[in-house]
């Protein structure tokens, strides 16, 4: 069953009012709230990193298929 997250980004993907470059502009955002979601989980303010890597992968596959590559994640904090 695909997570709420990987549905809102097929319903994304697939909406024909938007275009690439407002498409991309969404999966950012969502990319960026994933990240930050992440860093807080590593740094014990929340137990979804698990989650959050998969949301990050599935944004990224997305970002891919637009022609558009992930951001940089620079290195694990530690």
């Amino acid at each position: 069953m695909p997570s709420e997250l990987a549905t809102r980004i097929e319903k994304l993907l697939a909406d024909a009012s938007l275009d690439r470059a407002a498409k991309i502009a969404k999966l950012r955002q969502w990319e960026a709230d994933a990240l930050a979601r992440q860093r807080a989980s590593t740094e014990g303010m929340t137990s979804s990193a698990s989650k959050d890597g998969a949301d990050i992968k599935a944004i990224e596959t997305a970002l891919r298929s637009l022609g558009e590559d992930a951001i940089d994640q620079g290195p694990a904090s530690i």
